[in-house]
């Protein structure tokens, strides 16, 4: 291999692996979903407004090589409440969890409780 081919070899990995690193960017808290509560316990929002069925995913087929199950379910949860910030709701019921080998993702139900 020449001089100059290895060159362009080189770029090219080196352009390839900046791509990938914006390809696994999790996502980010939104500053207004930062207030949004996540509950387990049905009970708390028996008194609470009922807006809607959510899913908060993270991860892709190649992202669990990169990404940690911990990042994972931080980024889905985070999904999730900024889901539920944008529909007007404070409180979040996890229904369920949905765990694959690549991937994360919670099922939710979004109830505004008059925690703002």
């Amino acid at each position: 291999m020449s001089l100059v081919n290895l060159k362009k070899t080189m770029l090219l990995l080196s352009s390839l692996a900046l791509c990938s690193c914006s390809l696994l960017a999790t996502h980010q808290i939104n500053d207004d979903a930062k207030h949004v509560q996540i509950i387990s316990n049905f009970e708390q929002v028996n008194n609470c407004r009922y807006i809607g069925e959510l899913v908060g995913s993270e991860g892709h087929w190649y992202t669990f090589f990169f990404l940690s199950n911990p990042e994972l379910t931080l980024a889905s949860i985070i999904d999730l409440k900024n889901k539920a910030n944008e529909i007007g709701a404070d409180t979040l019921y996890i229904e369920d969890h949905m765990g694959f080998s690549t991937s994360v993702t919670f099922l939710g139900q979004a109830y505004n409780c008059g925690h703002l």
